[in-house]
């Protein structure tokens, strides 16, 4: 009998403890209602403030970050029992979490400030905001941190994490941090991740690339990766004018890339591909008389060099002749 009433005591030791380990921790901007049912005329809703700090009336000045509401609770009691010994209970209650709070931006149905008992991860908070528009770009998602990391960009490919099963791989969003979903770059509806989730994970490359054909889709490739696995541009191909031709249900889109101007300028951002996606390497001009090289030209008027020197050879065979008779 001793020996199971202790072990029960350790269970709740044990496991009382790992929940309270894991309570949520009051922080700057959290809204707090403190009740005291000994004398009801004390009760108060007060603001955490940026120094961690709270205002009560008769206890004064009390740090509250970083603590529980327990924790709270038995402080607020061992600082007000100072002056009226009569208060020995309150309970503290978090009514507004505005310190675990991140921003949504863009092309979200309901952009905002977005706050949590719990840090959820990106894939929630963007529903949270009401999912991305029609309009929105998911393969594009940017985290713009906040905090110590104040500042930092991380872009991320939602739309093929979540529908190749690695939502686990979502990066961490942090308090301070914001959301931003850009629009898709042609500005044409993007494709909701049922539509992804039913295509082939392949992309085709196609024109004047070394490899033409289709290739096995890889997490977070982009448009220069996808030329690179296919074995690189031909010396025909026209980087200024590359075709993608993304589908989207029963239509497709129509994407002009100037890879020249995004070699050298970084300018328009990366393009992430999607499944069944299309990259078309278009044949530049062949010039005038259809020659675009210089060892093209340096052939033809070596050409052009040979024919002269012959018939001047020629002409002085026919003038030695005269000359002679």
């Amino acid at each position: 009998m001793k020996i199971g009433l202790l072990a029960a005591v350790a269970a709740i030791l044990l496991f009382g403890g790992m929940a309270y380990g894991q309570a949520y921790q009051i922080g700057p901007g959290d809204v707090l209602e403190i009740r005291f049912w000994q004398d009801r005329t004390l009760d108060q809703v007060v603001k955490v403030r940026q120094d961690g700090m709270i205002s009560l009336d008769i206890a004064g000045e009390i740090e509250a970050a970083g603590l529980t509401t327990q924790e709270l609770e038995r402080r607020i009691i061992r600082q007000i029992s100072r002056f009226n010994s009569a208060i020995s209970q309150t309970v503290v209650r978090v009514v507004e979490y505005n310190h675990l709070r991140v921003f949504v931006s863009g092309q979200v149905r309901t952009p905002g400030k977005y706050a949590f008992e719990k840090m959820p991860d990106l894939w929630t908070i963007i529903n949270e905001a009401g999912g991305a528009t029609d309009m929105g770009d998911l393969s594009r998602v940017m985290i713009i941190r906040g905090g110590s990391d104040a500042g930092k960009v991380e872009v991320v490919n939602v739309s093929a994490l979540v529908t190749s099963g690695k939502r686990n791989e979502l990066p961490e969003v942090r308090p301070g941090d914001s959301i931003e979903i850009p629009a898709t770059p042609a500005g044409l509806p993007a494709r909701t991740l049922t539509d992804q989730m039913a295509q082939r994970n392949i992309f085709y490359v196609m024109g004047e690339i070394l490899r033409p054909g289709p290739l096995s889709m890889e997490s977070n490739i982009d448009l220069l990766d996808a030329i690179a696995l296919a074995g690189g541009p031909t010396q025909y191909a026209d980087l200024k004018n590359v075709t993608v031709i993304s589908k989207d249900g029963t239509s497709a889109q129509v994407i002009q890339y100037n890879l020249k101007r995004y070699q050298s300028s970084g300018a328009p951002g990366r393009y992430f591909l999607k499944p069944e996606d299309t990259i078309v390497l278009n044949r530049r001009s062949r010039g005038f008389l259809g020659i675009d090289s210089v060892t093209g030209w340096l052939g033809v008027l070596g050409g052009i060099g040979s024919v002269v020197l012959i018939a001047y050879q020629l002409e002085l065979f026919g003038l030695g002749s005269e000359s002679g008779q």
